[in-house]
């Protein structure tokens, strides 16, 4: 008797615990069916929710990020993190654009070529800064997700359609439009990257704006450094990940770079060409925010 009551007692357990299960998922399904699933980690593998805007009209959306760009970008390309945070309506309403329209679904609003270039750069930049808003705790923006997965994981909504970041800059910026210079304004919020600047790119004068981006990047000592001593030239890995941009059109890279180096007389250009070597920086991955002052 004692025997078959021991296995009642199991079996009933074994019941029991069948029971919960089935009442625990009977629970959650119910949970989505009236509130919806979502996961809460959006800011990695789940879709990015954008946010509402209250207008679509682009010069109203384009003047928005402008002055995101003035209030909180300072002259040496630090941004504001932390203030921005706290007034995000701004960024808001160019991202909520730019979620709805795009060069794809809209042409007519982006007749020439350096229309729809500077939307994409534009929102390449806008949506990296809205990805480290949202994640106001990291130092770098390979913490938000997992394996830089900020770039090629993490889904936006552009235009009616998901894209990730690695798209947006490969498959339509590299692969449409083949032009090296918005590998001077692309803006990976890291201190090795090129300046945001304090300008939203307009497709007006986008040839301006790019000229003056790729001098001031090369010109700047951090990126391109040429060393008479140990006849070697430092590069930013920007050069070496997108060399085959800079010398599609024969140019060998430091050739591509010297152009842009008016300190180096012409009889020692040769002389670097030939026999001065190329090395490259370690690249800082380290947020480019501003830094707070402690109290």
């Amino acid at each position: 008797m004692n025997r078959i009551r021991n296995r009642l007692t199991a079996r009933q357990m074994l019941n029991w615990t069948r029971i919960n299960i089935l009442l625990v998922i009977t629970i959650v399904l119910g949970g989505c069916i009236f509130s919806g699933c979502k996961s809460r980690d959006l800011k990695s593998d789940q879709l990015y929710q954008q946010t509402d805007v209250s207008f679509e009209s682009k010069a109203d959306a384009y003047q928005s990020y402008d002055e995101v760009l003035q209030t909180y970008v300072d002259s040496s390309g630090r941004v504001d993190y932390n203030n921005l945070g706290q007034n995000p309506l701004q960024l808001n309403n160019f991202i909520g654009f730019l979620a709805k329209v795009s060069p794809e679904n809209h042409p007519e609003l982006f007749p020439t070529q350096n229309d729809k270039k500077a939307y994409w750069i534009n929102a390449y930049n806008a949506l990296m800064m809205k990805s480290v808003i949202d994640n106001p705790d990291i130092t770098s923006v390979n913490q938000i997700s997992w394996g830089k997965g900020i770039f090629w994981r993490t889904k936006f909504i552009v235009g009616g359609k998901e894209r990730t970041l690695h798209q947006i800059e490969n498959g339509i910026l590299r692969k449409r439009y083949k032009d090296p210079r918005i590998h001077f304004a692309i803006n990976c919020a890291s201190n090795s990257c090129p300046p945001p600047g304090n300008q939203i790119l307009s497709g007006d004068s986008l040839d301006e704006q790019l000229n003056y981006k790729l001098q001031q990047f090369i010109r700047n000592s951090s990126n391109v450094f040429v060393s008479h001593d140990t006849k070697e030239i430092k590069l930013s890995r920007i050069f070496k990940w997108y060399k085959s941009d800079f010398t599609a059109n024969g140019m060998s890279l430091k050739e591509y770079v010297l152009q842009s180096l008016l300190d180096i007389p012409d009889r020692k250009r040769k002389t670097v060409l030939q026999d001065y070597k190329v090395g490259y920086f370690k690249y800082d991955w380290g947020l480019n925010g501003m830094t707070l002052d402690k109290p």
